[in-house]
């Protein structure tokens, strides 16, 4: 048995000096792995790095998204902090649980390799079970799969506006996706 392999996109949607984490992760087949790497890089051939979902036009958000649709993954997961601090000592570490025990249950019950990106530090989080329970845990992910990094980073802008809606079905990356998850800890 291959397992999975997770990109994980770290994301801070505050800013502020206690962040609200939100966690995006892309999980696909280890045994795809290379083809879902090229095929990523093809569907995001002439974006620019960096690019955030709503700064791109309409017509370019449907073409995105059709590319998407042949990357080869296995689920798709986003999870936005949103419990207050009284509820929540470590907010990572209750993101990172969540995909445990949600979504990703299936995958966390085979082998599976997690690549962090996103530019935030996973610090005490490093304990929690969906990372200490990997056979390994990458924190160079944009220079092992540059595309599939890219990818999570742009389903990571991609989420707060397919939540709320802010854009239409065919303009939403995660339609793009069998198996998706958006949503919240509440």
């Amino acid at each position: 048995m291959n397992g999975y392999t997770v990109f994980l996109a770290v994301s801070d949607r505050t800013g502020r000096p206690h962040p609200a984490f939100a966690l995006t992760a892309l999980a696909v087949e280890t045994a795809r792995l290379g083809e879902s790497e090229e095929r990523a890089a093809s569907a995001l051939a002439g974006l620019a790095p960096g690019t955030a979902w709503l700064g791109l036009a309409p017509s370019v958000r449907r073409e995105v998204v059709t590319r998407v649709r042949t990357v080869p993954h296995h689920a798709v997961d986003h999870t936005e902090h949103d419990r207050g601090p009284a509820r929540s000592a470590d907010p990572l570490a209750d993101c990172l649980r969540s995909l445990t025990t949600g979504s990703f249950a299936e995958i966390t019950a085979q082998p599976y390799t997690v690549y962090v990106t996103g530019g935030h530090l996973v610090g005490d989080a490093a304990s929690a079970p969906f990372l200490s329970g990997a056979r390994a845990v990458h924190l160079d992910a944009e220079a092992r799969f540059p595309a599939l990094v890219r990818l999570t980073a742009l389903l990571a802008s991609a989420a707060a506006p397919s939540i709320d809606g802010a854009v239409p079905d065919e303009e939403d990356l995660y339609d793009a996706f069998d198996q998706y998850t958006l949503g919240g800890l509440a």
